[in-house]
């Protein structure tokens, strides 16, 4: 067995002392695989002790690169094999597979990868099918397929089933189901992989009837619990839950990522007892399986459940919760203001070193969090001691001092924003309006909703008419606020012409809030909230015939008067 990486400069040392290095071979094929760990020290040794192994330079650096190619630090196969050309060795069909796929490894660098193929075909090794193979599977992780397909056409005399293969894959990733089609039909001999790919592919793009209709065709020798779960993927994420359910009943064989497709399936659609009921007779599960729920329950708004559910894998299960869990969590805790509870996960997220500034947006989660439960001195805490602070971060922190009442402070954070380089987006700017509308700052509002298009190029949607629509109104600026409306280049809605007629009702301008009540006649809403409104708001002007005009078009069409909407919006 292998010692571990670290343990590589005390080995080292006891080989250089007792003089083993220098004696043959063997002893550094012991330590090369651990050389990529410290790709100094590597270097170093293949500089001061290859040398002294002509015959075996060649060995010693396949083993170098073919370790490098499995590690975090790829490039350094391109070193050992640069210091295998200089000391005038030749390279053979054991060296270009990994160097191939170190090259695979860094798509941001495809010229690497075109000097990789050009080696390989200077010196004949094209006709290897080993190296055309991982030549191929390079280009597929590249999305070049016209490389990828040079390739194949050029080495179709070596090509075996593993080729075809690899080029269907390269086709699917990219997309191009058609060419990956084409490329199926002409194998002149497929196994399960080939079939696997082709369902998973038809499935995945949504085209059902084709994957059913190859998945029956398939060989039932090569039909594989992948393909198996293909299907009861793709039925499940377009939202044919019958059906996925159905195969997966059918499958004579299930693994977890079979339960975690069927239940990844019911909470994609909001069928969280379908979910659940699966959920707790699978036979194993995993942190995929825990926060495949624990998310559907927080994306379902059943936020109790959410924690519930969270509390028994702490104390039912080995299980580690990951970033997603936590985030899941988090958000339930902001919905039911459960300080406490989102203390403990603020505890659990640092005692677990988990990061807060990567793509899963621990840090924003939490700021939310601590903001939806008042404490937005914690949320600006958390902010500033992000070393990363994108959109979401930045939008977290504005919103939560909006709700709060913070305008000024809401409003510094986004003029603070604009100075960091990091773009506002349309839900930043519908916090910083909101702020402004509670705190009566029209100048600074108007000027955040111009700058949407001069400066950022956001284009303002309804939610931001409606927003400026109450900040007018609240200010009494009501004429404003309807050549606002009538200036919009789409119709308004509800909400819209809601906030207008709240601001009507609050400033007495009843011959505005006439305007407003024909305009939601218009749009023959259901929500009994305007009609309430606009029935206070005539009687209020002792127009009492047509208050109750108002009050008889929720009966005429049958619609329910909520509990306590007299004088506000459902």
């Amino acid at each position: 067995m292998a010692a571990p990486p670290r343990h590589l400069p005390v080995l080292l040392g006891r080989l250089l002392v007792a003089g083993e290095i220098r004696q043959s071979p063997y002893h550094l094929g012991r330590i090369i695989p651990l050389l990529p760990s410290h790709p100094h020290l590597a270097a170093a040794l293949s500089s001061l002790y290859f040398p002294h192994f002509p015959s075996s330079a060649t060995f010693l650096q396949n083993l170098l690169i073919r370790a490098s190619a499995a590690s975090p630090s790829p490039r350094l196969s391109f070193a050992a094999f640069s210091s295998l050309l200089r000391s005038g060795c030749l390279p053979d069909h054991f060296t270009f597979p990994p160097l191939i796929k170190s090259a695979s490894r860094l798509p941001s660098f495809p010229r690497t990868g075109a000097q990789v193929h050009a080696q390989s075909a200077r010196r004949g090794f094209l006709a290897d099918i080993y190296v055309v193979n991982s030549l191929l599977a390079m280009y597929a992780a590249f999305r070049d397929t016209a490389s990828m397909r040079a390739v194949f056409d050029s080495c179709a005399e070596v090509a075996d089933v593993v080729s075809w293969n690899t080029v269907i894959g390269g086709y699917v990733k990219c997309g191009e189901i058609g060419n990956a089609r084409r490329v199926f039909d002409e194998m002149p001999q497929r196994n399960g992989v080939s079939w696997s790919a082709m369902v998973g592919a038809y499935a995945g793009a949504g085209e059902l009837d084709v994957a059913r209709e190859m998945f029956d065709r398939m060989p039932a020798i090569g039909r594989n619990v992948v393909t198996w779960n293909s299907m009861v993927t793709g039925f499940a994420r377009h939202g044919l839950l019958p059906l996925a359910r159905k195969m997966f009943d059918e499958m004579p064989v299930r693994n977890l990522v079979s339960w975690n497709a069927m239940i990844r399936g019911y909470t994609m659609n909001g069928e969280m007892d379908g979910a659940r009921e699966l959920f707790d007779v699978m036979p194993e599960k995993d942190v995929i399986s825990w926060t495949c729920v624990i998310s559907g329950y927080a994306q379902a708004e059943r936020y109790a459940e959410t924690l519930e559910l969270f509390r028994s894998m702490q104390s039912k299960s080995s299980i580690r919760p990951n970033e997603v869990t936590m985030v899941s969590v988090l958000s339930a805790c902001a919905h039911l203001t459960a300080l406490e509870e989102g203390r403990w996960a603020h505890t659990f997220i640092g005692k677990h070193k988990m990061v807060l500034d990567n793509e899963f947006n621990l840090g924003a989660a939490l700021i939310d969090m601590y903001s939806k439960c008042g404490r937005t001195d914690m949320a600006v805490k958390i902010f500033y001691s992000l070393d990363q602070k994108n959109v979401s971060a930045w939008n977290a922190l504005i919103t939560g001092l909006a709700v709060n009442g913070d305008a000024s402070q809401c409003i510094d954070v986004f003029e603070q924003m604009k100075r960091s380089g990091e773009n506002p987006n349309d839900i930043t700017f519908v916090s910083v309006l909101t702020a402004c509308a509670h705190a009566g700052l029209v100048d600074e509002g108007r000027r955040c909703f111009q700058s949407m298009v001069s400066a950022f190029e956001v284009q303002p949607e309804l939610k931001h008419y409606g927003c400026m629509v109450d900040l007018l109104g609240r200010a009494g600026l009501l004429d404003e606020a309807e050549e606002l409306i009538r200036s919009m280049p789409m119709a308004p809605d509800v909400k819209v012409l809601g906030a207008l007629l709240g601001a009507s009702r609050m400033h007495k301008r009843f011959d505005v809030a006439e305007r407003v009540q024909r305009g939601i006649l218009n749009l023959d809403t259901k929500q009994p909230g305007c009609h309430v409104l606009v029935s206070d708001i005539y009687a209020a002007a002792g127009k009492w015939a047509d208050a109750l005009e108002a009050r008889g078009f929720l009966q005429k069409h049958n619609i329910r008067k909520l509990p306590a909407s007299s004088s506000s919006m459902q």
